[in-house]
């Protein structure tokens, strides 16, 4: 049977040879000359998607093979000539009459450059956030991915509707990192090259089934011959100075694709964290401030990749992207202060934590496409990353008034985990239903070592308690079936994935073997009525899967201070959601959405208080479950011709359980309300000179036992073309107050803590970014990751 399907695989490419159809013509301009090396792009009807792209020869000549029968939309652009379009219905082969071009007139002193203002498209599964040519892009995708509709950022990190089992995607393939690493590639993968983002509450079949949301990053696309690139930089101040210089690379032949980006980037990040902890048993109250210096000395992000068309029906890509930090290291000042019943200091130490902690991620794909026609398609591609990264660490302390002494102990932390993936999908449309199915199989395994030395009169000596040896190895096999449907005002979507999952890890100190197997069924349904032409309703359901980060499996103690450490948990489970959503739209610009959402045993890190040692410890655990329900209320609207400005505002319902130590449960409930605000103003339209403002900001919530502070933040922007549409300069100004700065309090039974987080957010960029080659030409999209790679 195996050998079968392998020979399947390799005759996949010649199925579709004898059912081609050939369209050929020629472009001519008004004098009846030739154009050469002109753009033509065959569009499917009635969705208008690209089927097929090609360029005329040096005498204006083209020609269009493998294609099936069916409508079309012939679509012709070439330099200095106005555009062209037309209908075409094709049974058979197909010559068409001479196709004469006019010329474009140009009046240089009318001409006006003005950055478009992001907009926003909802879908029947998903909200498009388009930025390309908008001040935004002079950014960076983590700027971007903040200010997408529904994404909400706090403490570093990225939630959607209060949830952060995020999936986050570039170009559907996910990014294998999370926490403070997604963040710097993000930071360093350069908004200009970004297209849209779409916010996918609820995704379909074809997606992986892991993470309550996806959030998929699209990159630009090439779709015309010649060469463009660009260069630039940014200037970044907050409380200590940053920045970065990039530049992008684009080349298309009639058969070749090429394309490129990196960015080096330098700087001091900033962020600190204040722990007041109150032990009752001992009568003490504890402060600490953690001041966090993250020194990113040199870091290379990259992205590489070449796409070939074998012929018309056959297409090759394969490509590779990064992200190398070696110099990155930081310091950690951490006082600490100790306060009896009455407020008076009864002890005071201060450790210094120097931390060195490169790390190197790499990802390599590779893909193959055959088109049976131009409305059946078959796909196979394979991903490997290999992620190295340490997190070593030398902390000392100094005690004052009590028992003056000192304190020293080390860390040397090292991690190594591959990722191999591999998917095989195919899609067709028919009269009857659309289709969609595929199968995927992924492989993971993480080796992960601690070396814990403390210091005595006789020097470093290693403790084999506090260190450790983990190895992880998971596997996943999956599959998934997605049939879609029209019938006249009514659109259909459903679709069934399964996923089998093995799961084999080991610890040594502590002893711990674990292996979990298990399958789960992913149903996802959407429908979509419209009900006349200004109203439209829709409902769509679908669960999902979060699987833990592997670094939250590993058991092994983090220690930041002495009295503060970090530890995972190999016995962690997967949480399971269910999301309902029911969508009403009027006259395609006022939307609403009612959501309710069930989480099943999510995973959270939570301070607890170790009352007998004085120790606060950021335990990872799962919790018993989350239910959020509300409504999310938008709309886009134009008060002036230079104004425009999206409105998005919902109030929402939160409750978060917690098994406590007495066998009882918590149930911590909020009410909560989060909106935005995006002005976009064109200030001088013929100098291509536009403005924005922005305001968001969401009102307590909770996670676990703990309760968080309401956020808000308030940004500032502004891009002026220069040279002729050559050149831009932007200025950016984010959370203007200090809105983002939050607020996390846990008190219940004996745990009495909070901290409040600051990230260094407030700060003012500012870019210059010089466009080369062809400016006219559209960027190419890169090949990017898969999915396993964001629980890194």
């Amino acid at each position: 049977m195996m050998r079968r399907f392998i020979y399947l695989l390799l005759l996949l490419p010649l199925a579709g040879f004898s059912q081609s159809i050939k369209l050929s013509g020629q472009l001519q301009d008004e004098k009846h000359q030739p154009v050469p090396y002109a753009t033509l792009t065959l569009r499917n009807q009635p969705d208008s998607q690209v089927f097929k792209n090609t360029l005329t020869d040096k005498d204006g000549r083209f020609v269009f093979t493998g294609i099936g029968k069916g409508n079309y939309i012939l679509q012709v652009s070439a330099v200095g000539l106005q555009a062209y379009q037309q209908k075409l219905t094709l049974s058979g082969d197909a010559v068409l009459p001479v196709i004469i071009l006019k010329e474009e007139v140009m009046l240089l002193g009318e001409v006006t450059v003005a950055a478009k203002k992001p907009t926003v498209t909802r879908k029947i599964d998903r909200v498009e956030f388009n930025v390309e040519n908008t001040a935004l892009s002079s950014t960076n995708a983590w700027e971007i991915v903040k200010r997408a509709p529904g994404v909400q950022s706090g403490g570093g990190e990225l939630s959607i509707r209060g949830s952060k089992g995020i999936l986050v995607t570039i170009n559907d393939k996910k990014v294998y990192l999370s926490g403070d690493e997604l963040k710097a590639y993000l930071e360093g993968t350069n908004g200009g090259d970004v297209k849209s983002v779409e916010v996918i509450t609820n995704p379909p079949a074809k997606y992986e089934a892991s993470g309550s949301a996806v959030i998929n990053i699209k990159l630009k696309k090439n779709t015309q011959a010649g060469y463009k690139g660009s260069i630039g930089g940014s200037y970044v101040q907050g409380i200590y100075a940053k920045g970065n210089v990039s530049t992008s690379q684009y080349y298309k032949t009639k058969k070749l694709s090429l394309s490129g980006s990196y960015t080096f980037g330098t700087g001091v990040y900033y962020n600190e964290i204040k722990e007041v902890t109150r032990y009752t048993a001992g009568q003490q109250t504890w402060e600490d401030e953690l001041r966090r210096k993250n020194y990113r000395d040199a870091e290379h992000t990259y992205r590489v990749s070449l796409d070939y068309a074998i012929d018309s029906l056959n297409s090759l890509s394969l490509g590779t992207d990064g992200y190398i930090a070696r110099q990155n290291h930081a310091q950690y000042n951490v006082p600490t202060r100790i306060y009896d019943q009455a407020h008076q200091l009864v002890s005071y130490f201060e450790t210094q934590n120097n931390r060195l902690a490169p790390n190197h991620n790499g990802s390599y794909n590779l893909n193959y496409e055959h088109l049976f026609s131009a409305k059946e398609k078959i796909s196979l591609g394979t991903n490997y990353t290999n992620y190295r990264s340490e997190a070593d660490q030398d902390v000392r302390t100094a005690y004052y008034l009590v028992n003056p002494r000192n304190a020293r102990f080390t860390t040397d932390n090292t991690q190594h985990i591959r990722l191999f993936s591999t998917q095989l999908d195919y899609s067709k449309q028919s009269k009857l239903f659309d289709l969609e199915t595929g199968f995927k199989y992924s492989r993971v395994k993480a080796a992960n070592g601690v070396e814990f030395s403390i210091d005595t009169t006789g020097g470093l000596v290693n403790d084999p308690a506090l260190s450790n040896t983990f190895a992880y190895d998971e596997s996943v096999s999956a599959g998934y079936l997605s049939l879609n449907k029209d019938l006249k005002s009514w659109n259909f979507k459903a679709g069934l994935r399964g996923e089998y999952t093995a799961i084999n890890s080991r610890s040594v100190s502590p002893s711990e073997l674990n292996s979990q197997h298990y399958f789960n069924l992913f149903p996802t349904l959407f429908i979509q009525d419209k009900l006349s032409p200004d109203h439209q309703l829709g409902f769509s359901y679908g669960r999902r899967i979060s699987r833990p980060q592997y670094s939250y499996l590993n058991p092994s103690r983090s220690y930041f201070s002495p009295n503060s450490y970090l530890v995972g948990d190999a016995r962690l489970k997967p949480a399971l959601t269910d999301q309902f959503n029911l969508n009403y739209d009027y006259k395609e610009n006022y939307h609403a959405q009612l959501y309710y959402i069930s989480e099943h045993n999510p995973t959270i890190q939570l301070p607890f208080q170790d009352n007998a040692t004085n120790t606060l410890i950021q335990k990872v655990t799962n919790i018993p479950g989350n239910h959020y329900y509300g409504i999310d209320l938008s709309t886009s609207l134009q008060p002036a011709l230079w104004w425009s400005v999206d409105v998005q505002a919902g109030p929402g319902h939160v409750e978060s359980s917690f098994g406590l130590a007495d066998g009882t449960v918590l149930h911590n409930r909020a009410f909560t309300v989060n909106g935005s605000l995006d002005n976009q103003l064109t200030v001088n339209k013929k100098a291509g000179f536009t403005a924005g403002i922005s305001f968001s900001f969401n009102t307590a919530g909770v996670q676990g036992p703990a309760k968080v502070s309401g956020t808000s933040s308030l940004g500032f922007s502004a891009r002026k073309k220069l040279w002729q549409n050559r050149a831009e300069i932007s200025l950016l100004v984010s959370d203007i107050y200090r809105g983002e700065k939050m607020k996390v309090s846990s008190d219940y039974a004996d745990q009495h803590n909070f901290f409040t987080y600051y990230g260094d957010s407030q700060n003012l960029r500012i870019s210059f970014k010089y466009n080369l080659g062809n400016t006219g030409l559209k960027a190419k999209a890169a090949k990017a990751k898969t999915e396993e790679q964001n629980r890194l």
